[in-house]
């Protein structure tokens, strides 16, 4: 594991722990072992007036870097390189202590590393398997928690038959113990799920990354397969983290449907209703509680509309991508590697941002409007057949006809273009421009209202809101 870095310090830990040097000056003013760089743990300690500007840094009232390095009035330009900390480790008979640089504190999981247990991914299966562990504690009461509380191992034992989690109750409960806010959240989020009778059942089990969650993203796969592959991921489907599952579920309820609409979102939806399998996607609770709502349990397309706003490029030539905007969703369309292989769109707006819709979805969605053969792969049949086509002179033609049939939409006003410019171009430009200009040209030669259906669509599928995605409930 790396050492920290005086940077580090300055930035929110991915585990949203908040600055690292909070959780520094935390494990200072409690007294709690951490580790160093030259092994093992020790217990830190430094001056009162080192203290005192660390907590003026977590205050706001002190900046920690600044860029004009001439500024001398920051944390970094005070204490960077400077030995401001005692380590001091117990040996046989005696302590050691060594002062040391704060660099010399150990990158682990606690300030937000990215590797080993808590960071990246692991993190995401700590606090959701918290959420578990930590709900079924609060069936086991006849109170809600206080969010002050600091829950204990023991707590949590005692409820073990009733969790079932990736990752081991002794990893969650230390993640929980060094991170007060994912403590405070986790409770946050237990109290409302206790609190929604709608959705209480004193025989549920928890489950994360194991058992019925196996159960439902195995099958989701083949439904996929089966139904046209709508999805490009399962969290387009259902964004649910956790399972809340009565001891007495059948999961062949699920597993006996090979259709989305109709099939196993009825299924699931029923099974809601009957508060044996609740799926539940969770978010971090910040504000004073947390907050609970629904999500696909009526047709999200029968009230939701974003209607179409514009389809195109500003320039042919300088640019690879297409851009299809709708009202409240607009999606850059583009080759996401350099060989020209692989054809996606970023979606951005605020209800959506940063979501993905794949080439095969945007076919899905393109066939569904405008009907079989109408797509992204119109005159291929998919992405792989197109890259091949690019690497020769096969879409030459075919760019420069789309091109200049739908020039109001793709070329800047004083643009032009000709065959043989095109044929110039790299395989990567062709590729994706190819596959761009056949989503315009099938857009703009259709209707208004196919148009619209195509950015509602688009929004619903971003948003995890389509006709095919699973109903879910949400812990924000």
């Amino acid at each position: 594991m790396a050492a920290m870095t005086m940077g580090d310090y300055g930035k929110d830990a991915p585990t949203g722990g908040g600055i690292r040097l909070r959780v520094l000056y935390d494990a200072i003013v409690n007294r709690e072992l951490i580790e160093v760089v030259s092994g093992g743990k020790a217990l830190i300690m430094t001056s009162d007036a080192v203290l005192s500007d660390m907590k003026q840094v977590i205050d706001g009232k002190l900046s920690f870097d600044s860029p004009d390095k001439t500024n001398q009035n920051n944390f970094a330009a005070k204490y960077s390189g400077k030995k401001v900390l005692k380590e001091i480790k117990k040996q046989v008979k005696k302590n050691v202590s060594t002062d040391i640089t704060l660099t010399k504190i150990k990158k682990t999981t606690l300030f937000g590393s990215n590797k080993g247990s808590g960071g990246g991914a692991d993190a995401t299966a700590l606090f959701e398997g918290a959420a578990c562990w930590m709900t079924a504690y609060r069936y086991s009461l006849r109170k809600d928690i206080d969010p002050e509380y600091i829950v204990t191992l023991e707590d949590l034992e005692a409820v073990s038959g009733s969790v079932d989690t990736d990752e081991p109750l002794g990893k969650i409960h230390e993640f929980l113990i060094n991170d007060s806010s994912w403590m405070k959240s986790s409770i946050k989020t237990a109290n409302k799920l206790y609190g929604a009778t709608k959705y209480r059942n004193t025989k549920f089990k928890f489950h994360r990354g194991t058992s019925i969650v196996n159960t439902v993203e195995n099958h989701f796969k083949k439904v996929n397969a089966a139904d046209g592959r709508p999805f490009s991921n399962i969290n387009k489907w259902t964004p649910a983290d956790i399972y809340m599952c009565s001891h007495d579920f059948d999961t062949s309820m699920i597993t006996d449907e090979m259709i989305f609409r109709g099939g196993i979102n009825k299924v699931l939806k029923q099974l809601i209703k009957e508060k044996k399998l609740i799926g539940v996607s969770l978010k971090k609770v910040t504000s004073s509680q947390a907050n609970l709502t629904e999500h696909n349990f009526t047709r999200a397309s029968l009230t939701v509309k974003k209607p179409f706003e514009s389809v195109g490029s500003k320039t042919l030539m300088g640019s690879m991508d297409v851009y299809v905007k709708g009202q409240g969703v607009s999606v850059q369309f583009r080759a996401t590697d350099a060989e020209g292989k692989t054809w996606q769109g970023e979606v951005m707006g605020s209800a959506a941002k940063h979501g993905k819709v794949g080439g095969g979805v945007m076919n899905y969605i393109m066939e569904s409007v405008y009907g079989e053969g109408n797509g992204v792969w119109k005159n291929y049949p998919n992405a792989a057949a197109v890259s091949v086509a690019s690497r020769g002179s096969g879409l030459d033609k075919m760019i420069f006809a789309l091109a200049n049939k739908n020039k109001a939409f793709v070329m800047g006003n004083d643009e032009s273009t000709n065959q043989k410019e095109i044929s110039r171009m790299r395989p990567q430009w062709k590729f994706a421009k190819y596959i761009g200009l056949e989503v315009v040209d099938r857009m703009m030669s259709g209707s208004k209202d196919e148009r619209d259906e195509i950015t509602t669509r688009i929004y619903l599928y971003a948003t995890s809101a389509s006709d095919n995605s699973a109903p879910y409930i949400k812990i924000s």
